[in-house]
């Protein structure tokens, strides 16, 4: 579907990025086997928990003679052991001297191995394990194809083009901002690593980099412009009236791989995927988005442009909210009994902590932010989450197909140190080989479900075609069960993808419960300090910060398995009681 000198329908078709619809079709070239898959994040696999997790470790670590760090400086360090900031306050431009050594191309594949395979794939087809999870799919980096650039449409990225994309991430995806796990040093070295993918970048030039002339500041009657513009050009054929891309032509539009397009809600800053901020919103109009029928329009006078990115801004229904790592949580001494009621007088005047989710599938209205508090005895401790969700999706004996809602915490088994050299702390994604995590699943309505198991159709083992399109293949979303009965909570492991096992129920410890209330779920998770299992994290003997990450699922927008939105690692402080 080409766009015409007559009319501008597509002008903001995908302005700020493209979630693909059909996510079982695949482009000819992403060499994939997913045969032997198990998907769904919540999908039971095949761990063995018949020995003991290994140490967390050093499978993508380069070897000590093939490393050079004495000319690497790891910028600024808070003192922690987890953590060694970059100064990316300049945007790193500096390129190091040596970027082309042998220590830099190095330190770039073990990056990628250990941050990026997971999406983008080793060979960066974009095909890695993830990608069936993930909507839009990752980046193809062969073909030197990118959206983000400042360069004209048809040309090659700028080196400062890919730095911004790894240290800002690409916002309403699953593409998280890499700015305080990687150093400039690290992030030039991942650069390079990716630019070897695409032989583009051996032999054709990097593209001119487009400079505004002016810089206008918003004002009433450029609004006022940039709404006639914007009406003239029929943006609202695809984004809508309200921008939220709900326009007549949003269910039609195509790629250049002929996939369909999924149109964002440009009236929420989360979703545009270029960025939010005004010369973000100007470049990806001027730019274009390759591949996409978002063509560049910077043959549209520079005021026009202007005036449509202050229109567009004005439209803003929220506040942006950056997605952070290394939150510090902390669990705070308290001198009672725990339970597991959400609303106990334990939790009055607890500090509590806000993280902003990444959808792993592109959606509109999606929850964005949980709020964490903690608090433990020195024998029990507990993790209470809320989230605002103004649907209450549980269990109903006149649906069986019904979605529900809940919510997972996953924390990382062994000794682990964020961002330093060798990079050894799990993918946040569910852990991967030889670097196990423990997940605490809870689900809305799980008793209601076991009192009315065998009266559903499916339970047990039909099969939901519609997981099928999404990715795999799941039974009913009551089906699986936890093993443990009555408790609404289930506790879990993997290594991975496709790896996601139960623990036997004599080891499922953790108990839970939730409640919607106004519009708000509050759920918490209780459990015994000490580890029962040597597949538990242990809170009783460790020390050191550890690692946690959490997902919610909204019923409304089935969400099942893959289908969420999810955290970061974040660093879990225990204060124990003196």
């Amino acid at each position: 579907m080409k766009p015409n000198k007559n009319s501008y329908a597509f002008i903001f078709a995908v302005i700020f990025g493209i979630g693909w619809i059909a996510p079982t079709a695949f482009s000819e070239d992403k060499h994939m086997d997913h045969g032997s898959m198990d998907h769904g994040s919540m999908e039971h696999g095949s761990m063995d928990h018949s020995s003991s997790p290994a140490a967390s470790g050093d499978e993508y670590r380069t070897k000590p003679d093939e490393m050079d760090h004495g000319h690497m400086d790891h910028g600024k360090s808070d003192g922690s052991i987890f953590r060694t900031q970059g100064a990316h306050d300049d945007m790193g431009m500096t390129k190091p001297e040596n970027l082309d050594s042998k220590a830099f191309l190095a330190r770039g594949r073990n990056i990628f191995m250990h941050m990026c395979v997971f999406c983008h794939g080793e060979d960066g087809n974009g095909g890695g394990n993830a990608t069936e999870y993930l909507y839009p799919w990752p980046r193809d980096f062969r073909k030197g194809i990118f959206k983000f650039r400042t360069t004209p449409t048809g040309t090659l990225p700028r080196d400062e083009d890919l730095y911004r994309t790894i240290i800002e991430g690409v916002p309403g995806t699953s593409m998280p901002a890499w700015k305080d796990a990687l150093t400039p040093e690290d992030t030039w070295a991942l650069i390079n690593h990716i630019k070897n993918f695409a032989p583009r970048f051996k032999k054709e030039a990097q593209g001119e980099k487009i400079v505004p002339k002016t810089h206008p500041e918003s004002s009433a009657e450029l609004i006022a412009h940039g709404k006639k513009v914007y009406e003239e050009m029929k943006c609202n054929r695809c984004h809508g009236d309200s921008l939220k891309g709900d326009g007549e032509l949003a269910e039609s539009l195509m790629d250049a791989w002929k996939h369909a397009v999924f149109v964002h809600d440009i009236s929420n800053p989360q979703a545009l995927k270029g960025g939010h901020k005004p010369d973000d919103i100007f470049r990806t109009i001027s730019s274009g988005l390759d591949g996409t029928p978002m063509r560049s329009y910077i043959d549209i006078p520079e005021k026009d442009r202007w005036a449509l990115v202050h229109f567009i801004r004005s439209n803003f229904v929220k506040e942006f909210k950056h997605a952070e790592f290394e939150t510090d949580i902390y669990s705070f001494p308290i001198g009672v009994e725990l339970n597991t009621d959400p609303f106990s007088p334990v939790w009055d005047g607890v500090k509590t902590t806000n993280l902003v989710l990444r959808p792993l599938s592109a959606r509109r209205d999606a929850i964005e932010v949980v709020n964490i508090a903690s608090v433990n005895n020195g024998e029990q401790l507990a993790i209470r989450i809320k989230w605002n969700d103004p649907t209450h999706d549980a269990f109903s004996e006149l649906h069986s197909d019904i979605f529900r809602d809940g919510v997972a915490v996953q924390f990382a088994l062994g000794a682990v140190t964020l961002h330093t050299h060798g990079h050894n702390e799990p993918f946040f994604g569910m852990g991967n080989r030889n670097k196990p995590v423990n997940i605490w699943h809870w689900k809305a309505g799980l008793e209601e479900a076991l009192e009315a198991e065998d009266d559903l159709e499916y339970a047990g083992g039909g099969v939901d075609m519609d997981a099928l399109i999404y990715g795999g293949i799941m039974s009913n979303p009551v089906s699986k069960l936890n093993p443990t009965g009555d408790n609404p909570v289930e506790e879990l492991n993997a290594e991975g993808f496709g790896t996601i096992t139960p623990q036997p129920p004599e080891n499922q410890n953790v108990e839970g419960s939730g409640e919607w209330k106004d519009g708000t779920w509050s759920v918490v998770f209780l459990r015994d300090m000490p580890k029962t299992g040597k597949w538990d994290v242990d809170f009783a003997k460790r020390i050191d910060p550890g690692l946690m990450a959490f997902a919610v699922w909204d019923g409304v927008k089935e969400d099942r398995n893959g289908r969420k939105v999810i955290s970061v690692w974040q660093r879990f402080n225990i204060i124990k009681p003196k």
